[in-house]
C-alpha cells in the first residue's frame, strides 16, 4: 500500500524547480529530487541532493554495508554479500514481478572526510530464480559528504527494470521509489 501512494504521489507532484539543469519532480525528506540525463536505452539518470541533519559519519556507516540494505531499504527484499565481494539483491516493487541482480560495489574515501560507493551490474550474475526477473541496468552511487553537523548527501540510479514494464510506469515509479529509498535511509542513519 505505501509504494503504491508514493507512486501516485509522485504521478500528483507537479515539476516545482531546477537542480542545476536538471527538472526536480519531487522534494521529500531534506532532498531535491530531478531527472538527469537518459541512455540510449532510455533509462533515466535520477539523482536525489540532500541535505540532512545528521553527522556524516552515521550516514556513512548506513550506505557503506551493501548487505544491510535489506534490512534499511523496503525495496531491496535481499542483500547477500557473496565471498567474491558481489552483492546479490532481490528488489521488490508493487505490482511487477521481484527483480534479480548481482552487483559489483566500488568504495571511495574522499579527501574531505567523505565517502562514496558505487555500483554496477556485475559482469558474472548469479542463477536466476525462478519467478524472478533480470535486471539489465543498476547503475548509482551514494556519496556523503561533511557538511559541519549535517551531511551533504547525493544518491543516483539509473535503473533498467528489465522484462515487460511499461516505460512511463518504470519513470514515474523510480521517481516515487527514489524518494521512498532516501527518506528511508536518512531514517535508518539518524537512529544509528
Amino acid at each position: 500500500m505505501r509504494r503504491s501512494a508514493a507512486l501516485l504521489a509522485c504521478l500528483l507532484i507537479p515539476a516545482t524547480a531546477f537542480a542545476g539543469d536538471r527538472k526536480v519532480v519531487a522534494e521529500r525528506a531534506d532532498c531535491a529530487i530531478s531527472v538527469g540525463d537518459r541512455d540510449a536505452d532510455g533509462n533515466d539518470l535520477i539523482i536525489a541532493d540532500c541535505t540532512w541533519p545528521i553527522a556524516a559519519d552515521k550516514v556513512i556507516k548506513a550506505v557503506k554495508s551493501p548487505e544491510n540494505h535489506d534490512d534499511i531499504l523496503s525495496s531491496v527484499e535481499e542483500s547477500t554479500k557473496l565471498a567474491d565481494g558481489r552483492v546479490l539483491q532481490i528488489h521488490f516493487a508493487s505490482g511487477i514481478s521481484n527483480r534479480q541482480v548481482t552487483l559489483a560495489f566500488t568504495d571511495q574515501d574522499l579527501a574531505d572526510g567523505g565517502f562514496k560507493t558505487s555500483w554496477t551490474v556485475a559482469p558474472k550474475q548469479e542463477p536466476l530464480r525462478e519467478g524472478l526477473v533480470a535486471v539489465p541496468v543498476n547503475d548509482g552511487s551514494w556519496e556523503v559528504r561533511p557538511d559541519g553537523a549535517n551531511s551533504k548527501v547525493k544518491y543516483s540510479l539509473r535503473y533498467d527494470a528489465g522484462g515487460k514494464v511499461p516505460t512511463w510506469l518504470v519513470r514515474n515509479f523510480q521517481k516515487g521509489g527514489i524518494a521512498d529509498l532516501v527518506e528511508e535511509m536518512r531514517a535508518f542513519a539518524s537512529k544509528n
